[in-house]
């Protein structure tokens, strides 16, 4: 077995020299001795005290028995994903005085004249926004070999080019001036062309919790530094892929969706004719030959005529709930007042001897689809017309409250109410709580409701008792 070589003791750095936000050094280097050692088979090790300084303890072995034979050749077909000798030499300048390089420019690294992978297919792009300029150009140099990168130097130009041109990834690092990586973030996904665009956060603070912050704030992975150029390349690869999956996924979505409208209109025309003409036979029955049948043939027409106009309302809601689903969400301010006011005046011209306490509170204002809100409270105020109408005294009420940060609208009236036991089938297509001989419906309206609320990230809820009424709560996610 061959002897190891013996220990190597890099001399002590100066108290200061190359810390993380004193200088501009991030630690590459040390990142690419590490990277460089474990390829040899080595170990590097650090001693340090606050200011005394810091020793290095790197240790190799001779020999390449103990190396995989895949990396004893005497040449290699793929390229480097290490950094180049100009890196070490960038790094070791920054230990001068005054030696930094500016750091306010864009970085664009071009493909190679022949890049690895499918002739004629375009490379992924990415967009790589870090303040320092060494991890900049580090990153940028590891990945320029397989995506075309585009190297920016703060958060808010990287937003700015985003947006200009959505790329393929997102490569952030989390502490940046102006905007910094969770900022930017935000501002991605609110945007529509950029929502769904992979972002992977690098940072120097390391740890679970950390990760799960970058997490939950949204990002689709999180990296600490130091951290290996294998490493990087399989995530922003895997990432990749995945984007690319879930962009024929979505494809494939649209076409479906696509097919599903044709199939929903041809439907809708197919069972509309048929139905036209029971409809319009029986009418002719009765207007024709109505002395010559007695008062049972009347009432068998009388429930043909009301299958039809049954059969078509239910058609109509079912190409209603369809449309919702497919409908493109066009988000603006809504006084929901204004519109609750509309929607009970139509049902007031509709039954003017109807005598109904109404209560819509002022103010009421929403962020969302004006045209699919409008369905929410049609169906929602409707509701509570409908099953108030046995009561002597009705009252329907609209209104809202803030719990936290977050806007909860309401609709509550004293009508039949239901058994909470059955809440769970409230949102599901035709299941009805009440019997069709005491209130009308398709079975469809809050199936509508359920979807439009929950396009807009919103939740919907009831409250309610058997004869003591029912109230509706619901948000509109971060659209209120």
């Amino acid at each position: 077995m061959p002897s190891p070589i013996p220990i190597v003791r890099l001399p002590q750095r100066k108290p200061g020299v190359g810390h993380w936000r004193t200088h501009e050094g991030t630690g590459i280097g040390l990142a690419l001795v590490q990277e460089l050692v474990s390829l040899h088979g080595g170990t590097v090790r650090v001693e340090s005290k606050e200011n005394r300084g810091t020793t290095f303890t790197v240790a190799l072995r001779a020999g390449t028995a103990h190396l995989p034979s895949e990396r004893v050749s005497a040449g290699r077909g793929l390229a480097s994903t290490t950094a180049r000798a100009a890196d070490y030499a960038n790094e070791a300048l920054h230990w001068l005085p005054n030696a930094a390089p500016p750091c306010g420019e864009l970085d664009v690294v071009s493909a190679p004249a022949e890049p690895p992978g499918v002739p004629g297919v375009e490379r992924p792009r990415i967009l790589w926004a870090d303040d320092n300029a060494d991890m900049r150009d580090y990153v940028r140099r590891l990945l320029a070999d397989r995506y075309e990168v585009l190297a920016v130097p703060d958060g808010l130009t990287a937003l700015s080019k985003a947006q200009e041109h959505p790329p393929d990834l997102v490569l952030s690092d989390v502490m940046m001036p102006g905007l910094d990586g969770f900022g930017l973030l935000r501002e991605l996904r609110k945007n529509e062309r950029t929502r769904t665009v992979p972002v992977i956060l690098l940072s120097a603070r390391a740890g679970e919790e950390s990760a799960v912050e970058g997490l939950d704030a949204g990002a689709d992975d999180y990296l600490a530094k130091p951290f290996s150029a294998r490493e990087l390349l399989a995530r922003v690869r895997t990432h990749l892929e995945l984007a690319r999956i879930r962009r024929e996924w979505a494809k494939e979505l649209e076409q479906a969706n696509k097919e599903l409208e044709v199939f929903s209109y041809s439907v809708s025309h197919d069972l509309r004719a048929p139905l036209r003409a029971i409809d319009g036979f029986s009418k002719v029955l009765l207007e024709n030959y109505g002395e010559k049948l007695d008062e049972e043939a009347h009432g068998y027409l009388g429930r043909v005529r009301a299958g039809t106009l049954k059969m078509s309302a239910l058609i109509d809601d079912l190409l209603g709930l369809s449309r919702v689903s497919r409908t493109p969400l066009r988000k603006e301010s809504i006084g929901l007042t204004d519109l609750a006011r509309s929607v009970i005046a139509e049902l007031q011209e509709k039954e003017p001897s109807r005598r109904v306490t109404i209560e819509i509170a002022d103010g009421l204002a929403a962020r969302g689809d004006a045209h699919l809100t409008t369905v929410v409270l049609v169906n929602l105020v409707g509701n509570a017309w409908k099953f108030t109408a046995k009561q002597p005294e009705a009252h329907i009420a609209v209104g809202q409250q803030k719990k936290g940060n977050e806007t909860v609208f309401s609709i509550r009236d004293n009508g039949a109410g239901f058994d909470m036991t059955y809440a769970d089938k409230l949102f599901a297509p035709f299941q009805r709580l009440h019997l069709e001989s005491e209130f009308e419906g398709t079975g469809i309206g809050l199936a509508t409701v359920h979807r439009v609320i929950s396009r807009h990230g919103g939740r919907i809820w009831a409250e309610s008792a058997v004869g003591k009424g029912t109230t509706f709560l619901f948000t509109l996610g971060g659209c209120s």
